[in-house]
């Protein structure tokens, strides 16, 4: 990935994290996290990954997101200089739960290997 693209995944991460606490006014979406975005070559699309503290409202946030791309697109546009705003598509994040699933395994592994000694 070129560094012009990595500094427009990062700006419009840190935007799309802001336009949410600050102008989303939905009690439903709670604690929630942007914790990339990956853009394609062409600008026309952009892949928002996000994490919750709740991992059982995933698909109901994700349907709020998805509701609301075209207010968040439209407050980036006004935020960020870049010839061609893209179309959002939220994704849920879940590299944290599974980097705890791996860690829990290998805890278990270490717990066997444990008590065979």
């Amino acid at each position: 990935m070129s560094l012009r693209m990595e500094k427009v995944n990062s700006e419009m991460r840190r935007q799309i994290m802001e336009i949410i606490q600050q102008e989303v006014d939905d009690p439903n979406i709670g604690i929630l996290s942007i914790t990339r975005v990956d853009t394609t070559a062409d600008l026309m699309e952009a892949k928002v990954y996000f994490s919750l503290l709740d991992e059982l409202q995933y698909e109901r946030v994700q349907g709020i997101l998805d509701k609301m791309s075209k207010f968040i697109r439209g407050n980036l546009g006004r935020r960020i200089r870049i010839k061609i705003i893209p179309q959002l598509k939220f994704y849920p994040d879940d590299t944290i739960r599974y980097s705890v699933d791996i860690n829990a395994r290998i805890e278990a592994i270490k717990n066997e290997e444990s008590q065979k000694e």
